[in-house]
């Protein structure tokens, strides 16, 4: 049972998008409540569990110490002929123990007054009837299952990359192949490739459209091994059978603990993700970087644009889609407009021969030796401005 049939917003998802939405919506003064369809939030994890730098995630926190895995310090990518990029930036990032994280996002949202209720399912969201959407609540796991009906000035789904009440409302955000990566992601006991560095191989001589990955998680000593590519018809083998093949052709003493696959979004933002008294969040939104693919800092980023335009309207008493579209530009402003740029460069780094993509591996490799300063460009201005030149011309 909920504790009330009628909130000022319903936000089904306990991921870290919906988490935040939540919380700044209840830290607001409003009637929020959590809907997580799972007993346990946060579990399975089915992400690299890479993320923002430390000093970002805290201005959502106080984050727990035990949530914090590695801190990053650079990004090994190996390339095409032995091409291979070092960048060393202290503190770019963080590993995360997400079977950790999620749950005390929830809690700090459950503190600041948001409703939080496990085993809950969201069948089914109603039309606009008098500033309200009904929203049709499976309680329970199994026998003994109970439904209820409540009622919402304002919904948002952050259901994940499926978003089943997303597409039931009427958004387009269906995963299309193509614009589609399937991934594979195999903790190993152990730690697997330099501890402060993300680790990754990409180009002809790996996986051309997509890439494999190595994170460390020093705390628990495993390192989330795993590679992905984009759905595509010609690909005739499994994403899970190339990630073993690599996994034991680089690491052959690798002890496997456990093993999760699943889709990613890389098509960038969605360009339409609300309705009336309706919003998505995360990857539900497309709101995952379309290079690499993570989703967990720009999901958290959403959640907190969402909740300010969401109490805005909330406030004004204006939750239409147009008020609502706010939200959608905050977002792009923030990371939608360089999600675009990734999109286009990782078609353009796909579409290359060997010997292209050598070349521009080249140029940033250069770049990355020299502090990502622009002026590294010019130490290799021929082949800086053939790769420019390309990419400025790629319609792909």
């Amino acid at each position: 049972m909920f504790c009330n049939q009628e909130y000022d917003v319903v936000v089904i998802g306990a991921g870290p998008g919906g988490c935040v939405v939540a919380r700044n919506l209840a830290r607001a003064g409003h009637k929020v409540l959590l809907l997580e369809k799972r007993e346990k939030i946060g579990i399975p994890v089915r992400c690299g569990e890479a993320s923002t730098k430390l000093s970002d995630l805290q201005t959502y926190g106080p984050i727990d110490e035990d949530c914090i895995e590695t801190i990053i310090n650079g990004l090994y990518i190996y390339g095409p002929n032995g091409v291979n990029i070092d960048l060393a930036q202290k503190g770019t990032g963080i590993m995360l123990n997400r079977e950790k994280f999620d749950p005390w996002l929830a809690h700090l949202a459950e503190n600041d007054g948001a409703e939080v209720v496990t085993k809950a399912r969201a069948e089914f969201v109603g039309e606009v009837e008098k500033g309200c959407r009904h929203v049709r609540v499976k309680l329970g796991d199994g026998a003994g299952d109970t439904t209820e009906e409540i009622r919402a000035k304002m919904v948002v789904a952050a259901d994940g990359v499926e978003s089943r009440i997303g597409r039931q409302v009427g958004l387009d955000c269906v995963q299309k192949p193509g614009i589609t990566c399937t991934g594979v992601d195999i903790q190993v006991q152990g730690i697997l490739t330099r501890p402060d560095y993300l680790t990754f191989w990409q180009g002809h001589d790996f996986i051309n459209d997509g890439y494999i990955w190595s994170f460390p998680k020093i705390k628990s000593n495993v390192t989330n091994f795993g590679a992905g590519f984009r759905i595509s018809s010609k690909n005739n083998r499994n994403i899970l059978d190339i990630t073993m093949e690599w996994l034991y052709k680089l690491f052959p003493e690798a002890r496997i603990n456990h093993v999760v696959g699943g889709v990613i979004p890389v098509s960038s933002i969605l360009k339409e993700y609300t309705l009336d008294h309706f919003a998505l969040v995360g990857d539900a939104a497309h709101h995952t970087n379309p290079l690499t693919g993570g989703g967990i800092a720009s999901a958290m980023r959403a959640g907190r644009f969402c909740a300010q335009t969401v109490h805005e309207g909330l406030e004004c008493g204006n939750l239409s889609k147009e008020f609502l579209k706010t939200y959608e530009k905050r977002c792009y402003d923030y990371f939608g407009r360089w999600h675009d740029f990734e999109c286009k460069f990782g078609r353009f780094l796909h579409h290359m021969d060997k010997s292209e993509q050598t070349e521009l591996y080249r140029v940033l490799q250069n770049f990355a030796k020299h502090n990502c300063k622009k002026s590294s460009f010019l130490k290799t201005p021929v082949l800086s401005a053939k790769m420019f030149y390309k990419f400025w011309r790629f319609k792909g």
